[in-house]
């Protein structure tokens, strides 16, 4: 049908160099982050949409635009330029700031020559290549529900107590039956110390990782989660500076594998039995019920409901608490 190739013809996708122009939006760099030779890189509020409105002078080798909710960019200057004309100096110019001369990128890496913009203090400054292990990124953003995804395993604890061990169990072969029936799909279950002997031998390599139970009944918790701002033992969850006491506390939160630069770990984890029995009211699996980075509520939620979470909120983008966005029921 000639109307139909006619069409075609005339939208090609235009190569990354013939682009001088680049407005791109999104909710999240961990569902969308690139377009052309700009990336999003992490944001100022979490899941808040995300803006770059960008100009590219290629003649005076200038970059002019605006910025919304984004902390660090990067301009992949091998794809907007051809390979001939990648060196040399360029001005790039945002938000109205100062004008930033570059004259070095980072290294070549899969083809790509970066420029690493950081926003702080609402000034950008050119920055080094950010080591993907301390960093929020594409690969790796949250929330909680990301951990779901990157061949993930679950681990349940057997160092705890005959009843926590059951209960670290049973939870794990129960989040693999559901996601069997809701996603059509099979999950490793493994216990701590089968992950701990693997994980030394790589097998579960770059594999992201559910954790179930706390610091004192899972044997994988110090190597994964030991350096984590949460922390949950029993009677106690330590979030950041605070600490809540209690049995009945359950806790959800994501924070980035040790030793990967893209996998993450998750913990379902409570502060004793009622807090792990708890964590079977969370349903994390189901369609449009989202949780943050971190969540960590008491067993009054089942009669008070959703608006009495003990703490909630986000990591800032270097996965600290202090830069993150939480709130608190006081």
């Amino acid at each position: 049908w000639p109307p139909l190739f006619a069409f075609l013809t005339s939208h090609t996708i235009p190569r990354p160099d013939e682009v001088r122009r680049i407005d791109f939006i999104t909710a999240s760099p961990a569902v969308s982050s690139r377009t052309h030779w700009l990336s999003i890189e992490a944001q100022l509020k979490a899941l808040l949409p995300s803006k770059v409105h960008v100009e590219l002078d290629a003649e005076h080798r200038r970059f002019r635009g605006t910025t919304e909710n984004v902390a660090r960019l990067a301009i992949d200057l091998g794809r907007a330029f051809p390979d001939a004309k990648v060196s040399g100096p360029f001005v790039i110019e945002l938000d109205g700031g100062a004008m930033l001369p570059v004259s070095m990128v980072s290294p070549p890496s899969n083809g790509k020559r970066l420029i690493w913009l950081v926003r702080s203090g609402g000034a950008w400054s050119v920055a080094q290549s950010p080591p993907p292990s301390s960093r929020k990124g594409p690969d790796r953003q949250g929330p909680f529900k990301e951990a779901f995804r990157n061949r993930f395993i679950l681990v349940f604890g057997t160092k705890g107590t005959p009843e926590e061990n059951a209960r670290s169990l049973a939870k794990a072969r129960f989040d693999a039956e559901t996601f069997w029936y809701r996603g059509n799909g099979s999950v490793d279950i493994v216990p701590d110390a089968r992950f701990l002997q693997s994980d030394r031998a790589d097998e579960f390599r770059d594999r992201n990782v559910i954790l179930y139970g706390h610091s004192e009944s899972n044997a994988a918790w110090p190597a994964l989660l030991g350096e984590s701002p949460v922390q949950v033992r029993r009677g106690q969850v330590t979030l950041g500076r605070r600490t809540v006491s209690g049995d009945d506390l359950a806790c959800l939160f994501i924070r980035p594998r040790p030793g990967s630069d893209r996998a993450s770990v998750a913990a379902v984890s409570g502060s004793g039995l009622t807090g792990l029995r708890l964590t079977e009211r969370l349903p994390y699996f189901t369609s449009g019920v989202a949780y943050p980075d971190c969540l960590l509520l008491g067993a009054k939620s089942l009669i008070e409901g959703s608006r009495t979470p003990i703490a909630a909120g986000y990591f800032g983008a270097n996965w600290d608490v202090e830069s993150g966005e939480f709130a608190w029921r006081d």
